[in-house]
């Protein structure tokens, strides 16, 4: 088969690994950022790009040609943070031309025209949307000012107690970020920064899992710092973890600590309910770990994608 458990004892190296991996049955790269323009205008944008293995069969064993291998998803999504208006896109497609495709070599994703490849060490990352008639691009180059950071043991992030519910979890934790972000003839420039994730696995959520709250912080100090917790729906919690890394630390697990699941505590101090959709979400929280306890907001609440 296709399909592989991940390897405790394999070391990721990169460039390579920040490229697909084919034996994986869920895959997903992710940049989210804060931005400002020459105005002094306050943006956000989160862009997304999943796959799904959906046979598993070695790549030449095709049963179909048409038969598709992989399905992608992917999210384009903007904040506009003094506006108070949140907007995104998505897009789903099988593998091939002009459709999606993801690159094993380096990091080169795309889904029609969006696409977010590693260039010379940084990253280029382009996605647009039409809203109103209107074409909305944004263009950006990614420097990375901290070197890759892997989560959990040897980079394997568990997600529930069962032994092969983990994913191999790589940050680009502080990116900098400048390019443009356009819409129709007006074009601004903007710097900022962002947070890169990869993760990849053979083995999905445990079923019970149906939410999953997530933060990754740069704090001032230098240092970063990942928690999550998956929810069961009663709102209670599954599973916890999480990392932090001094500011100093080199690359892969080097300055990194690995929060225990019960070290770990997510408290909603203030929900949302969405008009469109009646779900109720947690727009304020307080996040304990042991590396210190943060009260974190939303900057608007209405960004349910």
């Amino acid at each position: 088969g296709r399909f592989r458990a991940l390897d405790p004892k394999a070391t990721p190296v990169f460039p390579r690994d920040h490229g697909t991996h084919d034996d994986a049955r869920v895959e997903w790269w992710y940049v989210t950022g804060h931005l400002v323009d020459a105005e002094g205008r306050r943006s956000g944008f989160q862009l997304t790009f999943f796959r799904a293995g959906l046979v598993d069969e070695p790549k030449g064993a095709r049963t179909s040609a048409f038969a598709p291998r992989d399905l992608h998803l992917a999210h384009f999504a903007r904040t506009d943070v003094d506006g108070k208006t949140f907007r995104y896109a998505e897009r789903t497609h099988r593998d091939g031309p002009g459709g999606a495709s993801a690159r094993p070599t380096h990091l080169d994703v795309a889904n029609e025209d969006w696409r977010l490849t590693e260039l010379g060490g940084r990253l280029h990352l382009r996605a647009s949307d039409r809203v109103g008639g209107v074409e909305e691009t944004l263009t950006l180059l990614l420097t990375p000012e901290k070197p890759p950071v892997l989560h959990g043991e040897n980079g394997l992030s568990r997600k529930a107690p069962e032994p092969e519910a983990v994913s191999r979890y790589v940050s680009f934790t502080r990116l900098r970020a400048e390019g443009w972000s356009t819409r129709g003839e007006d074009a601004r420039s903007v710097t900022g920064s962002a947070w890169m994730d990869h993760e990849w696995s053979e083995a999905l959520m445990a079923p019970d899992a149906v939410g999953w709250d997530w933060i990754g912080m740069n704090l001032h100090d230098g240092a970063a710092l990942t928690a999550f917790r998956l929810r069961r729906a009663d709102g209670s919690t599954l599973w916890a973890g999480g990392s932090w890394r001094a500011a100093g630390a080199g690359s892969g697990t080097d300055g990194v600590q690995v929060f225990a699941p019960d070290a770990v505590v997510f408290t909603p101090l203030r929900r949302w309910r969405s008009n469109a959709s009646g779900a109720r979400y947690p727009v304020q929280w307080r996040v304990e770990t042991p590396a210190g306890a943060f009260v974190v907001q939303a900057l608007l609440d209405d960004q349910e994608l």
